[in-house]
């Protein structure tokens, strides 16, 4: 588990008020997992050639 602290634009607030209030949720903390999860990662070497990285 990771916990990460971060501040919010008085926009960035009110986007994430409005997402808990829609959907429900009781903490802002449930809304922004709940938004994380619209979202892709891709984890690509930078310092390591393909080949290499996955040895």
């Amino acid at each position: 588990m990771v916990k990460i602290q971060i501040d919010l634009s008085e926009e960035e607030d009110r986007i994430v008020e409005i997402y808990k209030l829609t959907k429900k949720l009781k903490t802002k903390q449930e809304a922004i997992k709940n938004m994380v999860k619209f979202f892709e990662a891709e984890i690509k070497p930078k310092r390591m050639n393909e080949k290499e990285y996955f040895k």
